[in-house]
């Protein structure tokens, strides 16, 4: 199957297409800017930034998450936590023998 399409078409595609580009790379140079010069993230933040709920980032806080109280005020480093974060990841044959141990105690 075979589309022609005319210049002019293809001029209109361009120029509306053209504001949708700019703004998506405007929005993702803003978004890496605005990542960088924050490294710590309050509450609602952190759940965002880690695609979690903020009940998520409490409970994650009471078993061992950093994070830096100040004046009443807690605060997240993504540093700190990514850190955190991977000092749990567990890979497959980990994951395996943490379910089969609990068994092996019985």
């Amino acid at each position: 199957m075979n589309i022609n399409l005319t210049d002019a078409l293809i001029e209109r595609i361009v120029s509306e297409l053209r504001p949708v580009v700019i703004a998506t790379v405007q929005n993702s140079i803003n978004s890496v800017i605005h990542n960088d010069s924050h490294p710590y993230l309050n509450r609602r933040e952190m759940a965002k930034y880690l695609g979690v709920a903020e009940s998520t980032v409490s409970a994650w806080v009471s078993i061992g998450m950093p994070v830096a109280t100040i004046d009443g005020r807690k605060l997240y480093g993504k540093k700190t936590v990514t850190q955190w974060l991977k000092s749990h990841e567990m890979t497959v044959e980990s994951q395996c023998q943490h379910q089969k141990s609990p068994q092996l105690l019985q």
